[in-house]
């Protein structure tokens, strides 16, 4: 039985290895290097390009180590003239080997040689420890019978000591030794695992049948096609050197791919386009008008004034006021999409992590300027006002913010369409606001059946740096929600009110080490057997 299951195992295998014979005696492997990606949001379009030998008539071209994530029928394919084109079909070739890296290979070469060190170490310590054993085993000493001189107990024990001193120092090197290969051998582990995590069985194939009016030694296939397994982020770093000097934008992107192909030294491009989408147009369907339950004013204002905190929306300059680099190539808008060629040649391996490219850097001229809130923070912050533009406001993306070479924060970019952005780029700590109430302008009284609570708020601000300072300030008095409450301002201290929003704006201008106060007053009047929400 035995030999019959061997007999048979030894059939399948020749009859595998003559179906690869005869196959490979009919195909030809076209050697190919990658030279190109398109990378979309969450695909890319990978550019091969090779040179073969083709015969007269009919040709069947193999493209080996091809991703495993290729996604059927987005394979494209351009020859030299006189190229006729057939077929186009992928296959796997389960008897190729998977070749490994040279550094792999040499980290595996460590590991052995680590572990063959470690099982010294150890084969070292168990002879120690036999050695020890058997001392301790053999210490009578004259017999039990005979007594034992004193200069020869002397020198036996002399024997014991130094016997002793040299396996706890040999315990000791052996020990280090062992911590030393350990932690290298984590080291190695910790990297083959990395890579076995990342690496794939890459025995997909392209093949193509290809027919050529004559034969042509060194005839030029590019094969594209597309693969999953990627994906990239744009982000940005807003940098500023100072509030006389212009906004530096800088577009960046997170690349990151595990397709199972190295990208070595290729020409990139990165789009926002989607390659799979088919681009139908929409169909309108039947609107129907039913009645619907009204919000009340007070919700519909409050939702419309709500804005999530701390996006802004995205801003960048007007081509006149962009700053020139020749390391960068402008973004090319198409009629769907935005494309972005990467600088130079680029090196993005399949290892599922992110890696970083350049796209784009320019300047854009800002109008800065100092906000402060006092009400809900002390701090008075450093604001830019940019002109927007359309060019690319689709990329949307976390920023970095740097001023004054000091990283200061995260802000957010999103597409709008209004004219300017106002970006916040941090504190100023020259800048003091001091918010607090007047002591004995602030009273309660009552009249009749209703309270009557008088405020007065009195702003500080000081200005400690060596130059004037454009400085807005923000405040509020409370608003009613109930026809009862009655809400008066008595005095807007030269500010710019609101009544909708109940909102105080002062624009000034601070002189360096100037100190100047602002005041507002206001009244709240309710029904006295109430108490009102604090303001």
């Amino acid at each position: 039985m035995r030999n019959k299951y061997y007999s048979g195992l030894c059939m399948l295998w020749f009859a595998l290895f003559y179906s690869n014979f005869i196959q490979a005696q009919q195909q030809k492997v076209c050697a190919s290097r990658l030279t190109a990606v398109s990378v979309f949001m969450n695909q890319a379009q990978v550019q091969r390009e090779g040179k073969v030998n083709l015969e007269e008539g009919l040709n069947v071209l193999v493209f080996e180590k091809i991703s495993p994530f290729l996604l059927e029928g987005s394979i494209e394919v351009n020859a030299s003239e006189g190229v006729e084109i057939v077929t186009v079909g992928t296959q796997n070739d389960y008897m190729a080997a998977t070749e490994k890296p040279q550094a792999i290979l040499l980290l595996e070469d460590s590991l052995q040689t680590l572990m063959e060190h470690l099982a010294e170490i150890k084969a070292d310590k168990e002879a120690l420890e036999w050695q020890k054993e058997l001392l301790l085993a053999n210490k009578s000493i004259g017999g039990s019978n005979q007594g034992v001189k004193a200069e020869e107990l002397e020198d036996v024990l002399a024997i014991y000591q130094h016997k002793f001193q040299d396996f706890k120092l040999e315990h000791i090197r052996l020990n280090r030794l062992e911590k030393l290969y350990t932690e290298e051998k984590e080291k190695v582990e910790q990297q083959l695992s990395e890579y076995q995590e990342g690496s794939l069985a890459m025995t997909n194939q392209i093949v193509l049948q290809v027919r050529s009016s004559k034969a042509l030694p060194d005839a030029h296939i590019v094969v594209k096609y597309l693969v999953s397994g990627v994906s990239w982020k744009p982000f940005y770093d807003i940098r500023v050197k100072d509030t006389q000097s212009p906004m530096q934008f800088v577009l960046k992107a997170n690349i990151m791919q595990s397709t199972g192909e190295n990208w070595a030294n290729v020409k990139m491009k990165l789009t926002t386009a989607d390659p799979l989408n088919g681009g139908l147009k929409p169909v309108l369907n039947p609107l129907h008008l039913s009645f619907i339950q009204l919000q009340t004013r007070d919700a519909m204002r409050a939702k419309s004034n709500f804005k999530a905190p701390g996006r802004p929306a995205m801003a960048y300059q007007d081509n006149e006021m962009a700053g020139t680099a020749e390391a960068y190539s402008a973004p090319t808008q198409s009629m769907l999409n935005l494309e972005f060629d990467v600088p130079g040649l680029s090196n993005i391996p399949s290892d599922n992590k992110f890696h970083l490219v350049e796209l784009n850097k320019f300047n854009v001229a800002a109008i800065y300027g100092h906000a402060s809130v006092p009400k809900l923070s002390s701090d008075v912050f450093v604001t830019a006002k940019v002109q927007t533009n359309d060019l690319i406001s689709q990329l949307s993306g976390e920023a970095n913010i740097y001023l004054n070479g000091t990283y200061t924060g995260k802000t957010y970019l999103s597409a709008q369409s209004d004219d300017t952005l106002t970006i916040t780029l941090g504190k100023d700590r020259r800048v003091i606001v001091k918010r607090e109430k007047v002591k004995e302008m602030c009273t309660k009284s009552l009249f009749g059946s209703n309270k009557k609570d008088a405020s007065t708020i009195e702003l500080t601000l000081t200005n400690s740096s060596t130059e004037a300072i454009e400085l807005i300030v923000e405040d509020q008095i409370p608003l009613s929600s109930n026809q009862d409450i009655l809400v008066r301002l008595v005095d807007q201290g030269n500010a710019t009110y609101v009544a909708e929003t109940g909102i105080l704006t002062w624009k000034i201008t601070l002189a360096p080490k100037q100190n100047t106060k602002l005041r507002f007053s206001f009244e709240v009047s309710y029904p006295s057997q109430q108490h009102i929400s604090p303001y």
